[in-house]
């Protein structure tokens, strides 16, 4: 699946020239397909809303009896011809292609750097790279500490061959990882991205102790730093905003509801509100740019198409509210 979808945004990318941009046209392409499966589940999703007062009738009717509560839920789900399960689906389904994606990025990222550094070799220049927007190289991460290139230490260490790829061989992996390590790199490297513009900061947190590089100006941030950490923050913002708007207006009774089912699923409490945001910020700050693309792409669509589905939705309610006033009315 991760190679049919390399193979996807590969042919994006040859009509429209840019990976950025492609992965802004493939994640739009993504969310089109499975917009039918949000709107279902938005419905579903509605329609339990309107029968949260049978639903909190039948729980004091038989709060000592679970197994008779159980019954006639299950009851009133088939008469209201209500899907519980209906609103997982979208999840069950975009986590699958999230990861699917963050591999996807990681291998594209690793062929495209590892291009890169061939041509610097075999040429001793900069190829022309992938920018997009603030970003000047979409393989590399949008953040203070990241430049146009990679460290010596970077995660290509990590990179293994792959029968998939023309580029990530064994061959040229070794000659990779050999060059990095080379005064010749070094050298190039100090021309394009000089260690003396950053400073190297040690942090000591609870689990784990990271090291930063920053710019010590922001001369130096502008032109030396490959990002501007926007696309993080963006992603955490958006994410935190499609929460909100998912979980949408609600009525006292929704509420208490709301309450009552955070009180037996801890996914849906408030800590996982802010987990979410703040999740989102990290995963994007560590990534490489493409895949901080995609996912804060998924998210202002997604934001987008709530928003239209709310307002859709809406106005049947309003229209059918209205019908049901014109016949009482007619019948007055």
């Amino acid at each position: 699946m991760t190679g049919f979808f390399i193979n996807l945004l590969n042919w994006v990318n040859n009509l429209v020239g840019n990976y950025g941009w492609s992965i802004v046209v493939f994640t739009l392409l993504v969310r089109m397909v499975l917009l039918p499966l949000d709107i279902k589940s938005k419905k579903s999703m509605r329609a339990i809303s309107k029968i949260q007062p049978k639903l909190q009738a039948l729980q004091k009717k038989y709060a000592n009896d679970k197994d008779k509560l159980n019954q006639k839920t299950m009851e009133l789900y088939r008469k209201e011809h209500v899907s519980p399960t209906a609103g997982c689906l979208p999840m069950l389904i975009s986590l699958p292609i999230l990861w699917i994606m963050f591999s996807a990025m990681r291998t594209v990222g690793n062929e495209k750097t590892i291009e890169m550094l061939l041509h610097m070799k075999n040429t001793g220049t900069l190829p022309a790279l992938q920018s997009w927007l603030w970003i000047k190289n979409v393989f590399q991460p949008d953040s203070f500490g990241a430049t146009i290139l990679p460290a010596v230490n970077s995660t290509l260490a990590a990179v293994a061959p792959s029968n998939a790829s023309s580029i990530l061989t064994a061959e040229n992996i070794a000659v990779v990882r050999e060059y990095l390590a080379s005064a010749e790199y070094s050298t190039l490297a100090a021309q394009l991205a000089p260690a003396s513009a950053f400073n190297v900061v040690s942090l000591n947190l609870l689990f784990f102790r990271p090291t930063l590089l920053l710019p010590n100006s922001f001369a130096n941030l502008f032109q030396y730093g490959n990002g501007l950490f926007i696309l993080p923050l963006l992603a955490g913002a958006s994410q935190f905003l499609m929460t909100t708007i998912m979980n949408g207006k609600q009525s006292k009774e929704q509420q208490k509801a709301q309450q009552e089912q955070q009180q037996s699923n801890p996914m849906n409490s408030p800590v996982m509100k802010w987990f979410f945001p703040i999740f989102s910020v990290w995963i994007c700050a560590t990534s490489n740019a493409a895949f901080s693309i995609y996912w804060m792409a998924a998210n202002v669509i997604q934001i987008v198409q709530q928003l239209a589905v709310n307002w859709y939705f809406d106005r049947q309610d309003a229209r059918a509210a209205a019908a049901v006033q014109d016949t009482d009315e007619q019948h007055s």
